[in-house]
C-alpha cells in the first residue's frame, strides 16, 4: 500500500503536475528539475517529485512537546545552516555570513525526547540533516586540532546507558560534519526508537564515541529529519574517514516511520517564546489552535551543494520561495530563495534588504562589524515586517525583531532579529518559525503555513 519514497534522496525530478502560480510564486521559470534562475554561488535547486496526490489529513496526533534551550557558551558554535553556507559562500566566489560564530553567542535551540530500547533521552531537533546519533559513555572530547579535553567541555548531556540490539554493524562508521567546527564520530548499530508516539524497531541509529562539540550540557545528540542520502554512515572503521565513495546510505528515523506505514509522510513544527508551548507532530499537527489562522502553502525545493567532493556528509535544507516582503511601507517582490531552518536564530535577507529594514527601526539599527549583524536600542520600536507566501502575508510578532535576552556589553544595545544574508541562500530561522506553524508534506511536494504570531 505504501508509497514510493523517490522523494527521499537528492535524485529528484520535476513535479507530476503544474504548480498552482497562486501559490508557488516560481511561475514557469524552472526546466526539467533544476530551477536555473534561482542558481547561487555554490548551490542548485530542484523541484521536489510529491509521493501521492492524496491530501494529508489535518488533525492533531503524534506530537511531542519541543524545550527552548540556549546554545553552548563557547562562540565558536556553527551549527546553524548560516554557518554552513557562509563557508560554501566564501569557497564559490560568494561572500555572506562572515561571523556567524560571534552571532551564534546569542543563539538558541530546540530539543524533544526520544526512547532509545526505552532509555529516555534528550536530543536536539533538526530539519538540516538526517542521522540520528546519541552520546556513548565511553565519549572523548577533542578540540579542532584533535587535542583530547575533559569530557564537560564538549557541554554533552547525560550519556547512553545501555546499548545497541545485538552487536555494532560490522565493518561501519560513523562520522558527521556540521557547519565550519562540530563534528561526531562512533559505531552504528540498532535499537527500538520512539519517538512522538511512534515506535520503530530495529533503526539503525549511531553511538558517538568521540567529537567536537559546543553543547548546552542538556542535550545528548541529535535527531535528524532529513533524506536517506544525507547519511552518515560509511564503509571500514576509521572512524575519521568519510569519503564519498565509502558511503553507505541507510534509512533514517522519519523516513522508516513512512517507509513501514507507521504514518502519513509529514511533519509539522509549532515553536515557541515560551518553551512549554512549542512541539512537533509526526504525521500530523502540533496540538495548537489553528481554527482562525491565515494559510498558504507553496512548493518545496531540494537545496544541492555543488562543485564540492564531500557533498555526501553536507547538510541539505528544505527550501521556499516567498513571493514577497514586507516592512514599513515598502514591498519587496522577487525570487529569493530561502531555508526554513529550526537550529538559526534569525532572519537573512539579501544585503539591501537587510539594510532598509533595520533602517526602519526607531532607532535605526547599526551594524556592527564584530557580531556580523545589526544593534539598535534595547526599548526601540521595530517596523512592521511579513513575509508574504503565495498571497498571504505572515507578520512577525514585533517580540520577535530585538533579542532582549543578551545586550552587547560595551554599548548595552540588542540585536535585531533581521540579518545580513550576503549572495545566499537566504534563512528563515527561529525568528520568524515563531510565528507560524509549518508542516512539511513531503507526500504532496508542499509547505504549508498557518500564522500564529499572537499567541
Amino acid at each position: 500500500m505504501f508509497l514510493n519514497l523517490s522523494f527521499f534522496g537528492l535524485a529528484v525530478v520535476s513535479l507530476a503536475t503544474p504548480l498552482s502560480t497562486k501559490s508557488s510564486g516560481l511561475g514557469n521559470i524552472h526546466h526539467g528539475d533544476i530551477i536555473h534562475s534561482l542558481s547561487l554561488p555554490g548551490f542548485q535547486f530542484r523541484r521536489v517529485k510529491p509521493l501521492t496526490t492524496v491530501a494529508t489529513e489535518r488533525k492533531i496526533q503524534n506530537h511531542l512537546e519541543l524545550r527552548r534551550l540556549p546554545r553552548g557558551d563557547a562562540p565558536t558554535s556553527q551549527r546553524s545552516a548560516a554557518a554552513l553556507f557562509g563557508q560554501i559562500q566564501r569557497n564559490s566566489g560568494g561572500n555572506g555570513y562572515e561571523n556567524v560564530s560571534a552571532v551564534n553567542h546569542y543563539a538558541v535551540e530546540y530539543s524533544v525526547r526520544a526512547f532509545f530500547n526505552k532509555i529516555s533521552m534528550d536530543v536536539i531537533i533538526d530539519s538540516g540533516s538526517a542521522d540520528t546519533w546519541v552520546r556513548a559513555p565511553d565519549f572523548i572530547c577533542r578540540n579542532n586540532l584533535n587535542k583530547t579535553l575533559p569530557q564537560e567541555t564538549c557541554g554533552l548531556g547525560p550519556s547512553f546507558a545501555g546499548n545497541f540490539t545485538g552487536r555494532p554493524i560490522h565493518d561501519q562508521h560513523f562520522t558527521v560534519k556540521y557547519g565550519d567546527g562540530e563534528s561526531v564520530q562512533g559505531r552504528l548499530g540498532y535499537m527500538d526508537v520512539a519517538f512522538a508516539g511512534i515506535n520503530v524497531f530495529r533503526q539503525e541509529i549511531a553511538l558517538a564515541t568521540q567529537g567536537t562539540w559546543h553543547g548546552n550540557n542538556v542535550t545528548s545528540g541529535v535527531l535528524g529529519l532529513a533524506y536517506p542520502s544525507l547519511t552518515n554512515a560509511y564503509w571500514g572503521n576509521d572512524l575519521n574517514n568519510d569519503d564519498q565513495y565509502l558511503s553507505a546510505p541507510y534509512s533514517p528515523l522519519f523516513t522508516s516511520m513512512v517507509r513501514k506505514g507507521l504514518t502519513a509522510p509529514c511533519w509539522a513544527i509549532a515553536l515557541a517564546r515560551n518553551s512549554s508551548l512549542g512541539s512537533i507532530s509526526i504525521g500530523g499537527m502540533p496540538p495548537v489552535d489553528i481554527s482562525k489562522s491565515d494559510y498558504d502553502t507553496t512548493p518545496i525545493l531540494i537545496l544541492d551543494i555543488i562543485h564540492r567532493d564531500s557533498t555526501n556528509w553536507q547538510p541539505s535544507f528544505y527550501t521556499v520561495v516567498p513571493t514577497g516582503f514586507h516592512f514599513g511601507q515598502t514591498t519587496v517582490h522577487g525570487q529569493y530563495p530561502f531555508i526554513l531552518d529550526t537550529a538559526t536564530t534569525l532572519i537573512y535577507l539579501p544585503p539591501d534588504m537587510a539594510d532598509a529594514v533595520n533602517a526602519q527601526f526607531d532607532p535605526p539599527a547599526i551594524y556592527f562589524g564584530y557580531y556580523g549583524s545589526y544593534f539598535t536600542n534595547c526599548d526601540a520600536t521595530p517596523p512592521s515586517f511579513g513575509v508574504q507566501i503565495g498571497e498571504t502575508i505572515f507578520w512577525v510578532n514585533p517580540k520577535d525583531l530585538i533579542n532582549t535576552e543578551d545586550r552587547d556589553p560595551d554599548t548595552g544595545l540588542c540585536q535585531t532579529g533581521i540579518n545580513n544574508g550576503g549572495t545566499g541562500p537566504y534563512i528563515l530561522g527561529i525568528t520568524f518559525l515563531t510565528n507560524v506553524v509549518v508542516s512539511m508534506d513531503v507526500g504532496s511536494g508542499q509547505v504549508g503555513f498557518w500564522s500564529h504570531q499572537f499567541y
